[in-house]
């Protein structure tokens, strides 16, 4: 999938020192304010000419029309300040001046004029376009390095939201004969079109687009149990993020699904996104990957699996070599990246339902991201001046 993309220039604000803002308010603003004028300036950086048109589109409707760039700065404070509603979010504009100034307006839209014009920005602008253009000017800066470890991982995000329950379907068939089919006959016949569907099938799956594959994959809200660390099954309903981070975290492809999708089905799909935006040697995964289907793209595309068979069900599984239990330990990256986006940037329950919340998700997604990116050309800028000096 191809998108029009900005030049390596677009991340150049995430380099901005805070004392350049300094003078730009009347009260000196805190750091976190200064992060999120960072933030909301790179992300204008990053919109398209099409779509900063669209945003900047005054609203006829009403009798103060509000253009569709500060709704999307509006959007983005909530998720920058951990706000569970929007109702929360105005009341914090209306108190702080310094935002105001950031999203360059003097009166405070009402919930139900940011309510109806969110729609138009969701319309206008999507977070995975945004994050495929931040991963490409990442690969440009970081001279298109190749991913050492592809870290796999999940994590569940709760709604307030009715799940999806499916219903199950009662298949009528005919008893059929158990054990080895009898040579020549039709039930022999029978079993290995079968087979050889399953197959063709399997192989199509692997072959396939990515975006064919989500297609598979269950998106609405659900419900899910997992196994916490006493051993004692918990009970969530909501969405599951599935990451895909380099070594230094940032993560390289996304997907949003269900909370009742299980992790082994969305990792072939997420390595084919990932894969295609760049390139890695390894794939990192834990124990809940287990699927002869992940080891079978990985071996067509040449690349390696590791992943941790513990213990289960008392089945006592094959020591891991040294080399790959050294290489297992640069999994803890995925792991960090995911609490840094539940810790940071989402509130502890989603109350935005369907495409709203998985929107308000990737938007999640989108600021850790950069803000990943920015450690990293930090780090990367400090380095070449130590090496210079």
């Amino acid at each position: 999938m191809a998108y029009s993309t900005s030049n390596t220039l677009s991340l150049q604000p995430l380099l901005f020192d805070s004392q350049d803002f300094s003078s730009c308010f009347f009260r000196k603003p805190s750091e976190r304010e200064l992060e999120f004028l960072s933030l909301y300036d790179t992300i204008q950086q990053l919109l398209s000419h099409r779509e900063r048109m669209g945003l900047r589109r005054a609203c006829k409707k009403g009798r103060i029309g509000y253009d569709l760039l500060p709704i999307l700065g509006i959007m983005l404070l909530k998720l920058h300040y951990r706000q569970p509603t929007m109702k929360e979010t105005l009341l914090l504009l209306q108190e702080n001046g310094n935002l105001r100034d950031i999203l360059g307006i003097s009166n405070v839209p009402s919930q139900a004029s940011v309510s109806r014009l969110s729609r138009d920005v969701e319309s206008i602008v999507n977070p995975a376009v945004l994050h495929e253009r931040v991963i490409q000017a990442y690969q440009e800066g970081m001279d298109n390095r190749m991913v050492g470890h592809l870290s796999i991982d999940s994590t569940i995000i709760e709604a307030r939201e009715k799940p999806f329950v499916k219903k199950k379907e009662k298949k009528v068939s005919s008893p059929k004969k158990r054990g080895r089919k009898k040579k020549g006959s039709p039930e022999e016949k029978e079993y290995r079109e079968q087979k050889a569907r399953e197959e063709l099938e399997r192989l199509e799956y692997l072959t396939e687009d990515f975006i064919k594959s989500f297609c598979r994959l269950e998106m609405r809200c659900s419900l899910t149990g997992k196994q916490n660390s006493k051993g004692m099954k918990q009970w969530f309903i909501g969405y599951k993020i599935h990451l895909a981070t380099d070594d230094f975290g940032v993560p390289i492809a996304y997907i949003i699904t269900g909370a009742c999708v299980h992790d082994c089905k969305v990792a072939v799909p997420l390595m084919k996104m990932a894969y295609q935006r760049t390139d890695f040697f390894y794939a990192l995964m834990d124990k809940g990957y287990l699927n002869p289907d992940i080891n079978a793209y990985a071996d067509m595309i040449g690349r390696k699996v590791i992943i941790d068979q513990r213990a289960r069900r008392g089945i006592i599984p094959l020591p891991m070599d040294k080399p790959e239990a050294e290489r297992y330990k640069a999994r803890t990256t995925v792991e960090r990246t995911n609490s840094e986006l539940k810790d940071g940037y989402l509130p502890d329950k989603i109350y935005r339902r369907g495409c709203h919340a998985r929107y308000d998700i990737g938007l999640a997604i989108l600021l850790t991201t950069l803000k990943k990116v920015r450690n990293v050309l930090l780090a990367r800028e400090e380095a070449r001046a130590t090496k210079s000096a």
